[in-house]
């Protein structure tokens, strides 16, 4: 976990470094996030994430962003737990310049599946990673350099082996689920800007 935000922090140092417009508000931002897999049945997940963005021009914004959601199955003589950590890049478009500001957005990068298990005493770890995007539409509102968001977003997982088959309702490996809906909320802090 530790490298996934050393890797965060370098991404979002890099893409800050790389704007050149002065006037540009860089943001940070940090947020719950609820992960629904579209499958029947599927349970609904709770996780987190952080993102950093540049206002590039007051309305139009991108940036990187990280989450992390993690399911755990346990029964008699078997644990297993499943941590999807979603590294994305994002552009926003703001519909408005009030303090009232929906907008309209995608992200697309690596989504990760880490899972650990255990049975009979018996322990094993795989990881896979696939290409995923999202459109997603959000209301902000800024109070000075504070604000609140909340977003919602459609998650497509490209290259899935098996996209139609949905599986196991409680299953969220990419294997079985290739598309879910999530909903982030938090707060975003600004630096900068005029």
């Amino acid at each position: 976990m530790k490298k996934l935000f050393l890797t965060f922090a370098i991404l979002a140092t890099a893409l800050v470094a790389t704007t050149q417009k002065a006037a540009a508000q860089f943001s940070l931002g940090i947020h719950g996030s609820y992960f629904a897999p579209d499958a029947k049945g599927a349970k609904g997940l709770y996780g987190g994430g952080l993102q950093a963005k540049v206002f590039v021009t007051e309305q139009f914004a991108i940036g990187v962003g990280v989450k992390s959601i993690q399911e755990e199955f346990k029964g008699t003589g078997y644990e297993f737990t499943n941590t999807i950590i979603p590294v994305t890049g994002m552009l926003e478009y703001y519909l408005t310049k009030g303090i009232v500001r929906p907008y309209i957005g995608a992200e697309a990068g690596v989504f990760t599946s880490k899972v650990k298990g255990n049975v009979l005493g018996v322990s094993s770890e795989s990881s896979s990673s696939k290409f995923g995007a999202a459109p997603k539409f959000g209301i902000a509102i800024p109070i000075g350099n504070l604000g609140i968001f909340a977003e919602g977003s459609y998650n497509f997982i490209f290259d899935n082996k098996n996209g139609n088959d949905n599986g196991s309702p409680t299953n969220a490996d990419f294997s079985t689920s290739s598309k879910f809906f999530m909903v982030n909320a938090g707060l975003t802090f600004g630096f900068g800007g005029k």
